[in-house]
């Protein structure tokens, strides 16, 4: 897990601001991890004060927090968390 993602998250929760090259950092990191789930043994767990924030169950994953972050952020029509969820379903990465 990338140090500057964990931080972009962290500064999201603080301020609820990212700037356009932080919110494109993010989209790439998590469109690295859509794109090679299936290669992906394990997640790592965000702390529980971050996934509270974020209205995740603890234990949810930094990329989530991630998806969460730029859904709120960018929102689109199908929310990259629920395909993150998916996902991870599918690939029993939880």
């Amino acid at each position: 897990m990338s140090l500057e993602l964990t931080e972009l998250v962290k500064d999201f929760i603080a301020t609820k601001l990212l700037s356009k090259v932080e919110l494109d950092f993010l989209e790439s990191e998590l469109w690295e991890t859509l794109e090679h789930i299936d290669e992906i043994t394990s997640l790592t767990a965000a702390p529980i004060d971050v996934s509270k924030e974020l209205k995740l169950k603890d234990g949810s994953s930094w990329q989530l927090c991630c998806a969460v972050v730029l859904d709120e952020a960018r929102p689109q029509r199908t929310p990259r968390s629920e395909k993150l969820i998916k996902l991870i379903e599918q690939f029993s990465l939880q």
